[in-house]
């Protein structure tokens, strides 16, 4: 074999081992991402699990205090038809009603931004599994 078909082959063979190497880089790149977009899918499927309890514990909650503004309600209304009774009793119907709208309120923009940071964290992933699946493109 002459030299210079000895150094075409090494050349050739140098050339293999660097788009082998590049395949091999490229390869780790897409499975740290689909690391990454497997542990925050996990993540968030936590997150929802715990926004749902969160989300029965207030519904929970805001029937206890409907259940509670009917009693007080109840009580309002015995104490308007009965005969020579205090009649200072009405404004705590307001207040316990403005108290369970400031509180549903509150627990409504919770819940708001709970749900708004896992839609935002779902376009991410989705970002993320689009740059994994190159037929996409």
């Amino acid at each position: 074999m002459d030299i210079r078909a000895e150094i075409l082959d090494l050349k050739l063979r140098v050339e293999d081992l660097e788009a082998t190497t590049e395949q091999v880089r490229e390869s780790r790149q897409q499975e740290e991402l689909l690391r990454e977009v497997i542990d925050r899918s996990k993540k968030l499927h936590a997150e929802m699990a715990a926004l749902r309890a969160e989300l029965a514990e207030a519904r929970s909650g805001l029937g206890e205090e409907v259940a509670a503004v009917g009693t007080e309600v109840e009580g309002v209304r015995r104490a308007v038809s009965a005969p020579r009774v205090a009649r200072g009793v009405h404004g705590e119907e307001g207040k316990v009603g403005e108290e369970i709208a400031a509180e549903f309120s509150v627990i409504r923009s919770e819940i708001e931004h709970e749900f708004n940071f896992l839609r935002s964290e779902v376009m991410d992933l989705a970002i993320k599994l689009d740059r994994l699946n190159p037929a996409k493109e």
